[in-house]
């Protein structure tokens, strides 16, 4: 298990303090290892809204596809109405999609759900974070799979969260301009 110090919530607010010294930021991450997107919701109000934060990052699908879920239009209505009452609480929301990981890429309907994210988030407006490309293309550009994801073909290494938390941290430092 990693070390919060090494989580992607915890680099991204390191970078962001680095990038923008004269900001408060303060992180909380209500994340939870093995939730879907139904259990996302059902946690938001006590996890997000009681929090009143300015900026939610939502890291869905994932667990959706790789423990065998099947996205359809049901599952697409959830992300939706997620995405609409985040937006009521007046934050920011800034989609996460899933890892490039090959327990995502076993699974039939991956395709299926970054289609989902992705329209949802032009649907709606709200931004998008691609992990899925970031990842995709550092493999493509020569980096070993397994400097990403961890032996179990899911879950990200200290220096894939390293990334993917500095890359999220300029993204969201570069939109606030």
């Amino acid at each position: 298990m990693l070390r919060s110090a090494a989580t992607y919530p915890e680099v991204m607010r390191r970078e962001l303090s680095r990038l923008r010294s004269n900001a408060t930021i303060e992180v909380i991450n209500s994340g939870r290892v093995g939730d879907t997107i139904p259990n996302n919701i059902a946690r938001f109000a006590r996890d997000v809204f009681a929090h009143t934060p300015d900026l939610v990052i939502w890291q869905l699908g994932t667990n959706d596809v790789a423990w065998g879920g099947r996205p359809d239009e049901g599952l697409k209505r959830s992300v939706l109405e997620g995405v609409r009452a985040l937006k009521a609480g007046s934050s920011d929301i800034v989609l996460m999609d899933m890892q490039y990981a090959p327990q995502v890429l076993a699974s039939a309907s991956y395709s299926t759900m970054e289609g989902i994210i992705i329209d949802v988030a032009k649907q709606e407006r709200v931004g998008l974070f691609s992990r899925f490309a970031l990842m995709r293309n550092s493999i493509n550009a020569g980096v070993a799979q397994s400097e990403l994801v961890t032996f179990d073909g899911l879950h990200n290494t200290a220096d894939g969260y390293d990334c993917i938390g500095r890359a999220l941290a300029r993204a969201i430092s570069t939109s606030a301009r």
